[in-house]
């Protein structure tokens, strides 16, 4: 057997531990990943294939454009849409009964300092790309700067969780309570996105959460049709 023993308090074998308080955000994330837990969620899966997105981002870079939407902002305003033509999605679990929400306000992960906030993007879905992107800079601004309101962290009807930045291809997002369903969002690898909708199935069925998911796919496979004004969908 290796290692000393030692009667030093809060020291055992593995040697004395650093003890770190959480934070009250943590702690906070802590209950709501509790209460996630008791969720009976599935997961559906989709590729998408954005090598056209991706070109037309390029194009927009390379034109001189005032705003370039980052592909996660193309993801929002693809979801966005997608939920306004699938409004069961948009809807969250209420205790023997579902709530149907009437505006579209799409949460976007947000790490921050000591945990993670998931601010809204209100109306997501009658707004142009660059619109998100503005309004994405300002909320991702707030949260650096720990001015977001309650406002913005209680109101969203939907999470995209995007962990593409960090090279992680695939994973399994934990939905948000209330939420119905949490869209989680991989990187792009030889031009193709892996997509992951994760689903309360109180709420949610596979036959009602297939298609909205394939609705995100194709939208983000069409950045002709993604870009246009929303009137205009």
């Amino acid at each position: 057997m290796t290692g000393t023993a030692t009667s030093q308090a809060g020291a055992t074998g593995r040697g004395e531990a650093e003890v770190r308080k959480l934070p009250l955000m943590r702690r906070a994330m802590a209950r709501r990943m509790v209460e996630a837990a008791l969720v009976p969620c599935f997961y559906l899966r989709v590729t998408a294939d954005v090598r056209g997105l991706v070109a037309a981002r390029a194009e927009l870079k390379a034109g001189g454009a005032d705003v370039v939407p980052s592909l996660n902002d193309f993801v929002v305003a693809a979801t966005g849409r997608a939920l306004r033509a699938h409004p069961g999605v948009n809807a969250s679990w209420a205790e023997n009964a579902i709530e149907l929400h009437p505006r579209v306000n799409v949460g976007v992960a947000v790490a921050v300092e000591g945990g993670l906030v998931v601010p809204a993007v209100y109306d997501a879905d009658r707004l142009e790309v660059r619109d998100i992107t503005l309004a994405v800079r300002e909320i991702a601004g707030l949260a650096a700067a720990r001015k977001l309101n309650r406002e913005l962290l209680e109101d969203p009807t939907f999470t995209v969780s995007n962990l593409g930045m960090y090279g992680i291809e695939d994973f399994d997002p934990v939905v948000n309570p209330p939420q119905a369903a949490i869209l989680g969002v991989g990187s792009v690898v030889d031009g193709a996105m892996r997509l992951t909708l994760g689903c309360d199935h109180r709420v949610l069925t596979g036959a009602e959460g297939a298609p909205f998911l394939t609705g995100v796919r194709d939208r983000l496979q069409d950045p002709a049709g993604l870009l246009a004004p929303p009137e205009a969908i």
